[in-house]
């Protein structure tokens, strides 16, 4: 009996098998994503959905010449992958001929075999329920409104070509996320495991809980240059910012990248360190990409000099060197993305990082974020859910939140405190930082 939390390896590259056998293209690839999810939703201390899933979505690209043709279905059934085999193959007749297609990849070293956690698998309606249960009754006793989500999935991830190439690999992820809102204040917190055993719901609403109830009536305080202390939330959403446009391989080949022609240069504060590396423990891991080529650990920073950026095999022939393994859906346009970023951590507490600073802002996390100008990594966005005033070394109170415009690579040069201890959200683990002059371009009123 298989032990697969989804689908096992044996009938997920059969599916894939039956998809390569009804192409008539001159080279076929095949990705199937088996998946199983369950959601549990809150609001208004009241759970409001709970939703189950459960998702087998077949891939297909088929290349004629230099002519590519993509279509995808999720009917496993024989006829329905002889129908997407059918279309992919009638749209690569159709297309245009792609000048920098390289070719399928050949097998190659075989990926490790990944598997999920069963504790994940287990954690049904039930299990799920009770951990917002216990979010929800710390809020109750905190007289405040807790909304939030907590989620765990699961999935079977398989590749093969026509050309020999196969893989197969699960992967599962736990998930609780939440707000708690006073009459003017609210507090976050989130956390992301591949096993939800770990996920310790009510330690988690007790810092949503502390962050709502220490930022009662905020004051405002004006934009401009502040020393800034970010907490763990909010640098994994700007590091994961700067990867896709900086460290992109498509982005560096289309001049798009601020750190073209960099490599082998400084570019941020010589105690940066980064990192992608799909099979740390720390992250949710991933063996192979969707063309079924491990994913390789790709050094970015190393003491705040450019080492390296990630590629697929499409960029990799243009640039003349290898992929890295990091290729995304053949239907993508981003390019290749580091998706299991590490930021090196340092020796502080945000404790002492607070007590270190005269005048500053502690922020918990980063809301609507965009990037201004990806050629110098310009991100805006918003303060949420927690901004505080900092004096004399101590927190003393709430602060209406703020917009922020920061060059991310300048912001890395003026860090000067780094945390010992990282969080992890879907891509990066990194750990909090104090940045002096972050730059706040503006204010709200709330």
């Amino acid at each position: 009996m298989s032990d697969a939390l989804v689908m096992d390896r044996d009938e997920a590259l059969e599916i894939c098998a039956r998809a390569l056998e009804a192409s008539t293209a001159e080279q076929t690839e095949v990705n199937l994503l088996a998946s199983r999810s369950g959601l549990t939703r809150f609001a208004n201390n009241h759970i409001h959905q709970s939703a189950a899933e459960t998702n087998a979505e077949v891939l297909v690209r088929a290349a004629i010449g230099n002519q590519v043709g993509i279509a995808s279905t999720n009917d496993a059934s024989a006829e329905g992958l002889r129908d997407v085999a059918e279309r992919a193959c009638a749209l690569a007749a159709a297309a245009t001929s792609d000048e920098h297609f390289p070719g399928l990849p050949a097998p190659g070293e075989e990926p490790p075999t990944l598997h999920g956690n069963a504790a994940t698998a287990a954690f049904g309606p039930a299990e799920r329920a009770e951990a917002v249960r216990e979010c929800i009754s710390v809020a109750s006793e905190r007289g405040q409104s807790a909304a939030g989500a907590c989620s765990a999935d699961v999935w079977a991830h398989a590749v093969a070509n026509s050309l020999g190439a196969r893989a197969w690999q699960e992967s599962s992820v736990a998930h609780v996320r939440m707000v708690f809102a006073g009459e003017d204040s609210s507090g976050y917190a989130e956390t992301y495991a591949e096993d939800a055993s770990t996920l310790q719901p009510r330690e988690l609403a007790e810092v949503a809980a502390d962050k709502c109830e220490r930022s009662i009536s905020p004051r405002a305080v004006d934009p401009g240059r502040w020393d800034v202390i970010l907490e763990p939330p909010a640098v994994t959403d700007a590091i994961f910012h700067l990867s896709v446009v900086a460290f992109n391989g498509l982005a560096c080949l289309e001049g798009r990248s601020p750190i073209c022609g960099r490599i082998g240069e400084q570019v941020c504060g010589a105690n940066i360190t980064l990192v992608d590396a799909p099979l740390d423990p720390r992250g949710i891991r991933r063996a192979f990409d969707f063309e079924g080529v491990p994913r390789r650990r790709v050094e970015l920073i190393r003491e705040g000099v450019a080492q390296g950026i990630v590629h697929d095999s499409r960029t990799a022939r243009r640039a003349g060197t290898h992929t890295t393994g990091h290729a995304g859906p053949a239907s993508s346009t981003w390019g290749p993305v580091p998706f299991n970023l590490f930021l090196s951590p340092g020796e502080a507490t945000v404790d002492e990082m607070v007590a270190a600073t005269e005048r500053g802002l502690l922020v918990t996390r980063f809301h609507y974020t965009n990037m201004l100008d990806p050629s110098a990594a310009v991100l805006t966005g918003m303060t949420r859910d927690g901004t505080f005033l900092i004096e004399g070394g101590e927190i003393v109170g709430g602060v209406r939140n703020l917009r922020f415009t920061e060059g991310l690579l300048e912001a890395l040069s003026r860090v000067d405190m780094i945390g010992r201890n990282g969080w992890l959200d879907d891509y990066v683990w990194a750990p909090a930082l104090r940045i002096r002059d972050f730059r706040f371009s503006g204010a709200t009123e709330f």
